[in-house]
């Protein structure tokens, strides 16, 4: 799971999410703070099974307003009572909020690229989307 904090890394959270099903061909979910706070939050209960194999990656950024801050401190604490490991916080690097975030889907790509080698899979061909646009255009 990654999450990102609205008006800062909510568009890096997406990215990282499409990268990591595109080139990992592995299921990734995002959201953002403070909206999963109001709901999605709840989901972190069952099945237990299911949520001590999840992990979650946590994109913040040095100029995340203070409450927002404070409810991605929050989660993590909510994350580790329900045994979600790992629990990665990552900040970009730069002087600006652009590099910062571009640091960040620099950082997405890389660990998209590596974990497609993890899962044993080539991370460039997406023959599932090309068997979908055959079926679409037999149809």
């Amino acid at each position: 799971m990654i999450y990102g904090a609205y008006e800062r890394t909510d568009a890096v959270a997406l990215r990282w999410r499409g990268q990591i099903q595109e080139n990992a061909k592995q299921l990734a979910f995002s959201h953002l703070l403070p909206e999963m706070n109001h709901n999605e939050i709840n989901g972190w209960q069952f099945p237990p099974a299911i949520v001590k194999q999840c992990a979650a990656i946590l994109l913040r950024d040095p100029d995340d307003h203070q409450r927002v801050s404070l409810r991605f401190d929050a989660l993590a604490q909510i994350l580790r009572k329900a045994r979600v490991r790992p629990i990665v916080a990552l900040e970009g690097r730069g002087r600006s909020l652009l590099a910062r975030m571009v640091s960040l889907v620099y950082l997405g790509d890389w660990t998209s690229y590596y974990l497609a080698l993890l899962n044993g899979t080539d991370p460039t061909p997406v023959p599932v989307i090309s068997h979908l646009k055959q079926i679409l255009a037999s149809s």
